[in-house]
């Protein structure tokens, strides 16, 4: 459920923070559902469980979860982003780190728009749900 990119330079408590925020966004977590314990996704994740405790923090923080001594983190009764600005804040992440990458390739602007439209049409992945024909 929760993903994590050992290889990226974004911390990986931000990592796990962003992902419940993105997953709460798109509805998967919905008020009141149960988090995994820390230790549980720190296994699950193979990362270190202070790590875990650190994004848990950082959430609980925030408002979008609760935790209750002996019975685990839950995503709080409030939490309910705004989920369009999410989705589109968390693409535009995606989109800035895709965009940064065609750089290191030295790809110009007309380039990689070019290349955003054939994957769009379909590319060489053939088509996908959501995806226009």
């Amino acid at each position: 459920m929760i993903r994590v990119d050992t290889t990226s330079f974004v911390p990986i408590y931000e990592q796990i923070r962003k992902e419940i925020v993105r997953l709460v966004a798109a509805g998967a977590l919905k008020p009141g559902a149960p988090l995994p314990s820390i230790r549980d996704l720190a296994t699950e994740i193979l990362v270190n469980p202070n790590t875990v405790a650190r994004a848990y923090r950082e959430l609980e923080r925030d408002g979008l979860i609760s935790t209750r001594q002996g019975s685990g983190s839950f995503i709080s009764a409030g939490a309910s982003p705004d989920v369009e600005a999410e989705r589109k804040a968390y693409l535009g992440r995606v989109f800035d780190a895709a965009i940064a990458e065609a750089g290191t390739f030295g790809l110009g602007a007309e380039d990689i728009l070019t290349l955003f439209e054939e994957r769009l049409r379909g590319g060489s992945r053939g088509s996908r749900k959501g995806r226009p024909a």
